[in-house]
């Protein structure tokens, strides 16, 4: 790996500022609106992913988080985050690309 290689590495959010992330969103998730009392804990979900440069943080539960790095959210979930279906597709994390093996076995 050579230095311009190497993955960026995003500079933390304090967690004062973590906190007033979660309090401007009434410590919910933005997607569900549960609370974190509800599901547990709310996750940074950064909106346009490190591997793609972001620093973007909202508070999210973690359901709709993995949802949205998988590109699973619905267009109507996408829209209270500000986004479509087709600018979230430039957003999320890169996808790992599987390689096939000639014993037909696959590895990502």
């Amino acid at each position: 790996m050579t230095f311009s290689d190497e993955p960026k590495r995003r500079k933390p959010i304090s967690k004062s500022e973590w906190e007033v992330i979660k309090a401007s969103h009434n410590y919910s998730c933005v997607i569900c609106g549960k609370t974190e009392k509800k599901v547990g804990i709310l996750v940074q979900a950064h909106i346009k992913a490190n591997s793609r440069g972001g620093s973007q943080v909202l508070p999210m539960c973690a359901t709709h988080h993995e949802m949205y790095d998988r590109g699973l959210l619905s267009a109507a979930q996408l829209k209270k985050i500000g986004l479509t279906k087709k600018s979230s597709a430039k957003l999320v994390p890169k996808q790992k690309k599987k390689e096939t093996y000639f014993d037909g076995s696959e590895v990502v």
